[in-house]
């Protein structure tokens, strides 16, 4: 470029300008979760703009007990249930913008809901009880964790009690 005075005096610099592309958020889906479970981070990712981002909320609100950092954690341990729709904008270091909706929806705490157990003879085959359970995100699986399962009885992951009883006894539920 050359600049010229009214004398016709001239000055020249060169100049090389970069134009980056624009910013996009490139995470377009973040994990649901289930309430008071703890550790509950996720990174959203983008590209594009000049220098480094920064991100914010921009239009609704994070699941309650997740926080946002200006690097783009969403992080912590959500306190409520419930459906969370949220946009988040990452901001470059000239100020332009790239922003992504997200819903995340929060689970209520896994409850078993069987409430009893049918007692059972010793000897006698055929013992098979269903145990369930509501809330909590996606399939469940189920485990001993306290105390044992009586004799010639097993807990399959899917939660069924099944067996042949082989000892008499009584025996908390597991």
């Amino acid at each position: 470029m050359t600049a010229t005075d009214t004398v016709g005096a001239t000055g020249s610099q060169a100049f090389t300008v970069t134009i980056n592309s624009a910013v996009v958020i490139t995470t377009t889906t973040l994990p649901n979760s289930t309430v008071n479970q703890p550790g509950y981070s996720q990174t959203i990712s983008a590209t594009g703009g000049t220098g480094a981002k920064t991100f914010a909320t921009t239009a609704g609100t994070v699941p309650t007990g997740l926080t946002l950092s200006t690097a783009g954690v969403l992080s912590g341990t959500p306190t409520a249930a419930g459906s969370f729709t949220f946009t988040l904008t990452a901001t470059d270091t000239v100020g332009a913008t790239g922003s992504q909706a997200f819903t995340v929806t929060i689970n209520s705490a896994v409850v078993i809901t069987t409430t009893t157990l049918p007692n059972s003879t010793v000897n006698q085959p055929g013992y098979s009880q269903t145990i369930s359970a509501t809330g909590g995100t996606g399939a469940k699986t189920f485990a001993t964790t306290a105390g044992t399962v009586p004799t010639g009885l097993t807990l399959s992951t899917a939660g069924v009690l099944s067996g042949t009883p082989t000892a008499a006894a009584a025996s908390p539920s597991p």
